[in-house]
């Protein structure tokens, strides 16, 4: 319908039609007013509800003002280029289709850090650039375009609820929340986030969770194996090396850290018996969180250690404490003449316990470490004993943070890895949602799906990365070809979303003489309980 405002020739506008005129004056200024103001997704116009300006684009989510630590500062204004970048790819897609398919994906983790917070700053670098690296690899092929959001849970990751209720209320008129990535730590807070995403139906990927009781049903998935995964695979070496006499428990007594309490769990639960642990232990307070002590106390280990005459200790800690445990034994040289190692879990081995000055201390005093880890440091000088994805991982790597300083060795720790997986993975997933849903539409006239129909469709390929390999020669079609190993979810075999296949790597430092005696195959998650075949490699 036309609606003239001129009067008729001659005669002036009567009452009804200057009220008509007035109200459609109205109109036209408040259509105009939401031309100008309503928010687009992209980083030129006022950011939608609940999202914040970042160094120059929408894609901060916090409980207040979002703040980061300085030394995330490159990282995230490359992170905001490639989200403009994919902006204006996808608006360039074929009659809008691919501009309707643009994704995001929220990261969920601290980007701030102090002494006895949740995350080191390493760390959390570490992580966001491996992200930065998955995103731009997966934008740099055909389908959907991936964003990253920012979502700020505090340096103590206690800022959960105003962050999570944002992702779950986010306007439908700007590209879909399909999953979010990134929660660090095992913490009573780490739950209680991927609880109230589940409820809310948005998945979530934990890059670096081990601790084997955090779950959410079919919507926490990890990429990372688990506490008792680790100590599975300790339990066989151990059993091939057959040169253990004594043993001797060090952990971390804080009730409110789950992932040292779950360690704990797994390592008596493992080695308890044949070790007599529940007799030969001794407690430190860590350095993170709340309940964090003061940094160093190891003294009334180390002396327990040397008059228990311990040739194996079990550490049941976080990876920030351990170098002051290490330093303490190669001060004590418990003086029994037999060497000591000290064994372990973890993503990778921290760059503190490999350097120089300390290798050689441990060298002298006869000490080393044995890690069951996601991550092998030694893949970096030798590609041909790395994952078949390892290489794609660090080619991006390089390119993405090119010019910015990460400290010695980023790659060491593992956490720029298993964040890259933990993004390919959900872009993998993405790919495959879009491929059937463009394969359904074919010649249909369908409109624009809801971001809730899209984040449904992708929940339900990450479902289905299943890595049987049956039906292939080498690897596994769908399943996650990452920088950390090939593996994929199953949630027949795993029903709380563990990776199956993932392979868990014994890593000593220093190595000893001879490489050490490591079994032929490495530990696969499930790689005997399930019907199929795991994906050859590491």
């Amino acid at each position: 319908m036309r609606i003239s405002l001129r009067p008729l020739p001659g005669r002036p506008l009567g009452p009804g039609e200057k009220a008509v005129a007035v109200l459609a004056c109205l109109l036209l200024i408040a259509g105009v007013v939401t031309l100008v103001t309503v928010p687009d997704w992209g980083g030129n116009d006022a950011c939608p509800r609940g999202v914040q300006r970042v160094e120059g684009a929408c894609m901060g989510i916090s409980a207040g003002e979002f703040h980061h630590d300085p030394g995330l500062t490159p990282l995230l204004r490359r992170l905001a280029e490639q989200n403009a970048d994919a902006a204006d790819e996808g608006a360039q897609g074929s009659e809008g289709r691919d501009a309707r398919q643009r994704r995001r994906v929220a990261l969920t983790m601290p980007f701030s850090s102090d002494e006895t917070s949740a995350v080191p700053l390493d760390l959390l670098r570490h992580g966001l650039a491996g992200a930065l690296a998955a995103q731009r690899a997966a934008n740099a092929r055909s389908g959907p375009k991936l964003e990253l959001l920012l979502a700020d849970l505090g340096k103590d990751m206690k800022n959960w609820e105003p962050v999570v209720r944002t992702l779950g209320t986010l306007p439908g008129d700007g590209p879909p929340l399909i999953a979010t990535v990134g929660l660090p730590s095992s913490t009573s807070e780490s739950r209680q986030t991927i609880e109230a995403l589940a409820d809310r139906g948005i998945p979530s990927i934990g890059p670096v969770i081990t601790s084997s009781d955090m779950n959410a049903g079919r919507y926490f998935f990890k990429t990372s194996p688990s506490n008792e995964h680790f100590t599975d695979a300790l339990r066989r070496h151990l059993d091939a090396a057959e040169d253990s006499r004594r043993g001797f428990l060090v952990l971390d007594e804080r009730a409110e850290d789950t992932y040292s309490r779950d360690l704990e769990k797994r390592v008596l639960a493992a080695f308890g018996d044949r070790y007599e642990l529940k007799r030969n232990s001794a407690s430190y307070v860590g350095t993170r969180g709340d309940e964090a002590g003061t940094p160093n106390l190891f003294r009334i280990p180390v002396l327990d250690i040397c008059a228990s005459k311990s040739d194996t200790v079990f550490y049941a800690g976080r990876d920030e404490d351990l170098p002051a445990l290490v330093e303490r034994l190669t001060e004590a040289r418990c003086g029994y003449g037999r060497p000591l190692r000290i064994v372990k879990v973890g993503i990778g081995m921290p760059p503190q316990l490999t350097g120089e000055t300390v290798t050689k201390r441990m060298h002298k005093a006869g000490i080393r470490l044995v890690n069951a880890a996601a991550y092998d440091p030694a893949w970096q000088r030798d590609s041909d004993a790395a994952p078949p994805g390892f290489d794609s991982f660090r080619s991006w790597f390089e390119r993405t943070t090119k010019g910015i300083d990460l400290g010695d060795e980023p790659l060491d720790d593992g956490y720029a890895a298993m964040y890259h997986d933990a993004v390919r993975a959900v872009a993998e997933a993405s790919g495959l949602a879009y491929e059937d849903t463009s394969a359904a539409a074919e010649g249909k006239e369908n409109g624009r799906p809801s971001a809730e129909r899209v984040r449904k469709d992708v929940h339900n390929k990450l479902l289905n990365l299943n890595p049987d390999s049956r039906g292939g020669e080498s690897g596994c079609d769908p399943c996650i070809e990452g920088a950390a190993g090939t593996y994929g979810f199953n949630p027949r075999t795993s029903p709380d979303l563990w990776p199956v296949c993932k392979s868990v790597h014994i890593v000593e430092h220093p190595e000893p003489e001879g490489g050490g005696k490591r079994p032929e195959e490495p530990y696969r998650t499930y790689g005997k309980s399930f019907s199929g075949k795991c994906p050859p490699g590491p």
